[in-house]
């Protein structure tokens, strides 16, 4: 990740609790990726989900994505070391199904500082249509718990942004930012692989998260 990217990104994450960084995926790589999504079933939720494990197609390539330079660089700017990965899988909302009420990835502590860093790595353009993310920017730093009313799937939050995406980008964004997916729309597939940065060790992960 170029310097000027970096210091870009470790701003947006400070500021918003999230960021997009483009390209982060080439297209041999997402390739390889989709490969898991091939024969993955669908689940009664209407989602398509990868389990990642070491009869997963092309798992290496799953895998090297905790060593990412744009994941390694948002933990070094937020987190202290040791951290560790927290949960790797593949989702895909098929079309008419996905939509979740806004929450967060991780519970707040005594501490307000980040103890996880979320990733989003899309497979597929993000787009309106197809229900991508949406995040309420700065809801990271809010200490009270999301409201019930805005965690119904079908509430809108004033301050929600949606975000769009080209396929081999990444959406990172801390654990404690509100966020959710939305309804897929579109007659297309929204894959993407998800996966979590926790801070610790992995016999030391507490029940947070």
């Amino acid at each position: 990740m170029k310097r000027s990217t970096f210091q870009t990104a470790a701003q947006a994450l400070e500021r918003d609790g999230y960021v997009v960084i483009p390209g982060a995926l080439d297209g041999a790589w997402m390739d390889r990726l989709r490969c898991g999504f091939d024969h993955a079933p669908a689940q009664a939720s209407g989602t398509q989900h990868v389990e990642v494990n070491d009869d997963t197609p092309e798992v290496e390539s799953w895998r090297a994505l905790e060593q990412h330079s744009a994941l390694m660089a948002a933990a070094e700017n937020l987190m202290t070391r040791p951290y560790c990965l927290n949960g790797l899988h593949g989702r895909n909302p098929l079309p008419g199904f996905g939509q979740q009420g806004l929450h967060a990835d991780c519970l707040r502590g005594r501490e307000n500082d980040c103890i996880l860093i979320t990733a989003l790595w899309m497979l597929d353009d993000f787009t309106l249509e197809n229900g991508s993310t949406r995040v309420v920017p700065g809801s990271h730093r809010i200490t009270r718990p999301i409201s019930k009313a805005y965690a119904q799937p079908l509430a809108r939050h004033p301050d929600e942004k949606i975000i769009i995406g080209s396929a081999g980008s990444v959406l990172l964004f801390n654990g404690y930012l509100w966020h959710s997916g939305r309804r897929n729309d579109s007659n297309r597939p929204r894959r993407a692989v998800q996966m979590g940065l926790r801070r610790g060790t992995p016999t030391s992960l507490k029940s947070t998260c």
